[in-house]
């Protein structure tokens, strides 16, 4: 972001006018996707500076480490897949619909997801 900052500041109008004002244009939206995405990446940051993770409960809630049938998520920040000692973990939001499924669930608990069946296996 700031390299196209210091381009935008440094760019000299040249005898092609319009070449030149479509670049300053590219360059400020391409400043504003990297806004956008900075803003996106530190709400993500809050959320996961949110959690608890000293404190455990059987409840599933934000913070909570589920592991099903189906696979191991993390109610965190909408991270997506990652790979955590050599196995996979969800990290998904806790506004998401399957995070909203679980919530309130504790161990051996069941829900039925988008048609499957799932199996609450642990919470931590």
């Amino acid at each position: 972001m700031q390299e196209l900052v210091t381009h935008a500041a440094n760019d000299s109008k040249s005898s092609a006018g319009d070449k030149h004002e479509t670049g300053r244009a590219m360059m400020q939206q391409a400043q504003e996707q990297l806004g956008k995405q900075l803003q996106e990446a530190e709400m993500k940051r809050a959320s996961l500076a949110r959690i608890q993770t000293l404190s455990s409960t059987d409840v599933i809630g934000e913070g909570s480490l589920v592991k099903t049938n189906e696979n191991t998520l993390l109610l965190a920040a909408p991270l997506g897949k990652i790979h955590f000692e050599e196995k996979d973990v969800f990290v998904i939001s806790m506004q998401s619909p399957l995070a909203q499924a679980l919530k309130g669930k504790k161990s051996g608990d069941t829900i039925i997801f988008q048609q499957k069946q799932i199996n609450i296996l642990s919470v931590q």
